[in-house]
């Protein structure tokens, strides 16, 4: 029962972030919003680059540490991923932060 409770808040939290991080298909902003709005290979590599942040983000020990991988998953989306033009770039950004995020 309790591994139940501990895969349902996981999940929950996974949806949460996920919101927190996901585009407005609807209106995207930017060139790479419409790729990952547009490409099942892109879209599948931010959900998997989601869940790693989910992953590093609750190894975090204090809401300071938190707030500093928050300020660098934006940093990544407007300094990195916002500059990508093409498919090959996305998927690349994606990979190398999701690397990131694993090794923390």
């Amino acid at each position: 029962m309790a591994m139940v409770r501990i895969l349902a808040t996981m999940v929950l939290a996974v949806c949460a972030v996920h919101g927190a991080l996901a585009e407005d298909c609807s209106r995207p902003k930017t060139p790479a919003e419409r790729l990952i709005c547009s490409n099942d290979r892109v879209g599948d590599a931010r959900e998997h680059m989601t869940v790693a942040f989910f992953l590093a983000y609750r190894r975090l020990v204090t809401d300071e540490h938190r707030a500093v991988m928050r300020n660098q998953q934006q940093a990544f989306e407007a300094k990195v991923r916002d500059g990508c033009m093409d498919v090959p770039c996305i998927l690349e950004a994606y990979s190398e932060r999701t690397l990131e995020l694993e090794q923390n």
